[in-house]
């Protein structure tokens, strides 16, 4: 009987440095390295038959020439209605900030005196337009 509490006695030992030896008893925390996630931007963009470009930024995109782009499920369609005579109501900075009919639509509008620009309505009914760079 004393033989046997020996030999279990030893083997017990024997298995506790072997679980020490390779990191076994160890109660700390455990680290993982963590895997990091990057995602690039991408920028879709495509000539609308009117002259006008629409134009995108999202983490995917597509576009179809002269139709639409799409970021992210979101889509931008070319206007269907031609660009705007360039009078002093449909310039960018004239349009700019007054108000609109409907959220989530688009309108051309000129820019330096060409129909190359465009307003995007936003969800408090104001036009957000193109607007030249200022000077310095």
């Amino acid at each position: 009987m004393k033989l046997m509490k020996l030999v279990s006695g030893v083997f017990a030992a024997l298995v506790i440095a072997t679980l020490a030896a390779c990191g076994g008893t160890d109660s700390g925390d455990v680290s993982e390295d963590q895997g990091q996630v990057s995602s690039a931007l991408s920028t879709c963009s495509t000539t609308c038959s009117s002259g006008t470009t629409v134009s995108c930024t999202g983490s995917s995109c597509s576009s179809v020439d002269g139709q639409y782009v799409q970021c992210n499920g979101n889509y931008q369609y070319c206007p269907t209605t031609p660009p705007p005579t360039c009078t002093r109501a449909n310039t960018c900075t004239f349009i700019d900030g007054t108000s609109c009919p409907s959220a989530g639509t688009y309108r051309a509008c000129c820019l330096s005196g060409l129909p190359t620009g465009s307003c995007y309505c936003k969800p408090d009914n104001t036009w957000t337009c193109t607007l030249p760079p200022e000077d310095p």
